[in-house]
């Protein structure tokens, strides 16, 4: 189900892709609070050392409820014995897998705060994946932008104090992880129809998660299935997993894939960088954070780096377009 490029006397309106993925982050950001809530409470019911087997049931259920969801969408449905949707969605599934998995594990080590932060980092990495691995240098005003997004993000929630530890190198595996989701997105969605590719990746995320939840069950105390079924049906475990479910996975990743590839990746990812400033709203919405003036600094910084990079490509491509 290859398709073609898009027509050149029928562009997308700019505002579109870059509204669409204004609400990516928006949904975004309401995922530190909702995978901590869930965390927290997997802890309470099940006890200690379950962090491996907790994240993976909690990925598995998100995503294979993602599945069924977007699955009823009949622009979403594509053949079995479709290869180029199955391919794209596994490359497109493995990155996501990864990515949430690390900032899972990593969270239940570090704060939101310095998460928060680890995370935004991939605007960074973004740009320079995009130099090294597809040799394109950035532009000037990109390069700008993505400095000045990276250091709003970097203080949005305060001064992080950094120590280098296991939460935090996982955090920042996620990170480079997410920075290559980015580019891999790009590529795939520009190939292969992007809402089978975006049902294939859900397909993939859930097997990947549930085959890590039976490994775990090797190494971890994991408690009887009985009590896995009664943490998924818990409420104060469930309303945060349905809010990922529905918000952060299938609208926000359909709108991803069938958009960013509208704008350039490194475009894209300072637009992404908007994530930490709603997800200190959703934190001291529920109490897990403070308002300080760090956030009114670094917002604006991060909003100032968005700017840069938005009008200062306009205003270097306006030469060209009006020829």
């Amino acid at each position: 189900m290859l398709v073609a490029p898009m027509a050149a006397n029928s562009p997308v309106p700019r505002w579109i892709p870059v509204a669409a993925l204004f609400f990516v982050t928006l949904a975004w950001g309401g995922t530190f609070v909702w995978m901590k809530e869930t965390q927290n409470r997997t802890l309470e019911l099940l006890g200690d050392g379950v962090e491996l087997a907790g994240t993976a049931w909690f990925m598995g259920l998100r995503f294979a409820l993602a599945g069924l969801l977007l699955a009823s969408w009949k622009k979403a449905r594509f053949a079995w014995n479709d290869r180029a949707a199955w391919k794209g969605g596994f490359w497109l599934g493995l990155f996501l897998w990864l990515g949430f998995v690390l900032q899972m594990l990593g969270l239940t080590e570090v704060s939101p705060a310095v998460s928060a932060f680890l995370t935004s980092l991939y605007v960074l990495f973004t740009a320079l994946l995009t130099a090294v691995l597809m040799r394109r240098r950035p532009g000037k005003w990109l390069v700008a932008g993505v400095v000045l997004a990276t250091v709003g993000a970097g203080i949005i929630r305060g001064r992080p104090e950094l120590r280098f530890t296991l939460g935090e190198l996982q955090t920042l595996g996620c990170a480079l992880v997410f920075a290559a989701h980015i580019l891999v997105t790009d590529g795939v969605t520009k190939r292969v129809s992007p809402l089978p590719a975006t049902l294939a990746s859900f397909a993939w995320v859930a097997a990947l998660s549930f085959a890590t939840f039976g490994l775990a069950t090797l190494f971890e105390p994991v408690p009887a299935a009985g009590r896995w079924m009664e943490l998924a049906l818990d409420a104060a475990y469930l309303e945060p997993l349905l809010l990922s479910t529905v918000l952060a996975t299938v609208v926000a990743l359909s709108l991803m894939n069938l958009y960013q590839r509208e704008l350039d990746p490194v475009r894209a990812a300072v637009l992404y960088a908007l994530e930490p400033i709603w997800a200190a709203a959703f934190g001291i919405h529920a109490a897990h954070d403070a308002f300080t003036p760090w956030l009114v600094v670094g917002g604006a910084i991060l909003l100032a780096g968005n700017l840069v990079a938005e009008l200062g490509g306009k205003r270097t491509a306006a030469p060209a377009d009006r020829e």
